[in-house]
């Protein structure tokens, strides 16, 4: 298809949703306009039909990670990606949709790129996509589409009620504007390439205005859509291919036929055997669990439950210690900062290292904690800031000294 239909959305369904036809032969606007919110795709539905749409997500609501890997992607690498990325975020991985990007090497590192976000966040926008018959190509974030920057610069557009950043091939930020300030004073980079009217960017960053290619931002995040591969769609996501108009038309009445078919000649013994592959599978996975977590242990089926018991009984006692001392040190911070709200706490044991993600009324806040913790003598390591909405959202890392 040779026009695209962009549309960019919010976090929340109930925010406006940007929208955009962009014919890429011609390399123009066909139409464009803004719907007050998701409830009102419907009157998208129709244009979406003959071309390729395009969701983009909101920066802020999808992560961007570089991950070290211990030797060249392969599957293996993939399955294991998981419990890699346990060990970074401090959320839950089970709720985590992720997905990958390319593959790289920096110096004789090996990396790959992965994307992360709520995967119950992602099924409600994709549901609702498919409720106005809305099929979608392409989901990716949306300041992934901004033109790559030049070194120590980065770019910038304003769109909506936020202001859009990609500092790297693979580092994007969505800020409110109402937290621009403390977000550009924060910025390693002394450059800064913006594609709108840059008043609201005022600091001691350079600034370079790109005038020549001001334009709507999903017009110009179209014109980078040959550049950019990556897309969200993968996995459970994956874009399912569109059935025939006759499979559609008979699908119905075949499939009611066939259930019945099955039903009457074999329903019995199809459950028994799934019964009994569950099993199996489930046994098989308990196994590699243990396996994975005591790489050094004999595993003994018939005993499994009380060795991982057992495990778990020695680690509480080894971690004590160490959690009890770096808790002890965070939570006397609440005596000096204000408005800093931790989400959630994780500890790893073989780093003695408490992760805790936390919310703040602003991004000094992060800072003034750091500060706090580092003249304790605590090793202290700030995470990726992320503005969303009325508060900024963090992550650091608090580890004993040295």
């Amino acid at each position: 298809m040779s026009e695209n239909l962009m549309i960019r959305v919010g976090h929340s369904q109930q925010e406006p949703v940007h929208w955009l036809v962009w014919s890429a032969q011609d390399a123009q606007i066909i139409a464009s306009g803004e719907l007050e919110h998701a409830g009102l795709l419907g009157e998208l539905s129709e244009k979406a039909q003959s071309r390729s749409v395009v969701v983009l997500l909101p920066a802020s609501s999808v992560q961007l990670k570089t991950i070290d890997l211990p030797a060249k992607w392969n599957r293996k690498l993939e399955q294991a990606l998981p419990f890699m990325l346990e060990e970074q975020i401090a959320c839950d991985i089970d709720s985590a949709f992720i997905a990958v990007g390319k593959a790289g090497q920096r110096d004789e590192q090996y990396t790959i790129d992965v994307a992360l976000c709520d995967k119950a966040w992602l099924a409600a926008w994709m549901a609702l996509f498919d409720d106005f018959d809305i099929s979608v190509q392409r989901l990716l974030p949306d300041a992934l589409l901004l033109p790559a920057p030049p070194e120590n610069t980065i770019s910038a557009i304003e769109l909506g009620t936020q202001w859009l950043f990609r500092s790297a091939d693979w580092q994007v930020s969505g800020v409110e504007s109402d937290w621009l300030a403390g977000f550009l004073n924060l910025l390693p980079e002394e450059r800064i390439q913006h594609f709108s009217p840059g008043e609201a960017l005022a600091s001691n960053k350079t600034l370079d205005a790109m005038e020549s290619e001001y334009d709507l931002p999903l017009a110009l995040f179209a014109k980078q859509l040959e550049q950019q591969s990556f897309n969200l769609r993968q996995g459970k996501f994956a874009a399912k291919k569109k059935q025939p108009q006759w499979w559609r038309d008979w699908q119905a009445g075949l499939i009611a036929a066939s259930i019945a078919l099955v039903c009457f000649i074999g329903i019995k013994s199809t459950q028994l055997v799934l019964l009994q592959n569950q099993a199996d599978e489930l046994s098989a996975q308990a196994v590699a669990s243990y396996k994975q977590a005591f790489p050094n242990k004999v595993v003994r089926p018939h005993l499994l439950k009380k060795q991982i018991q057992n495990e778990l009984n020695s680690l509480s006692g080894e971690q004590q210690g160490g959690f009890l001392e770096l808790t002890n040190h965070f939570v006397t911070v609440f005596d000096e900062v204000k408005d800093f709200e931790p989400e959630t706490l994780r500890y790893d044991q073989r780093r003695n290292e408490l992760r805790i993600r936390a919310k703040a009324n602003g991004f000094q806040v992060f800072g003034q904690v750091k500060s706090i913790l580092e003249q304790r003598g605590m090793s202290v390591q700030q995470g990726a800031l992320n503005n969303d909405g009325d508060y900024v959202i963090g992550e650091i890392r608090i580890r004993g000294a040295a």
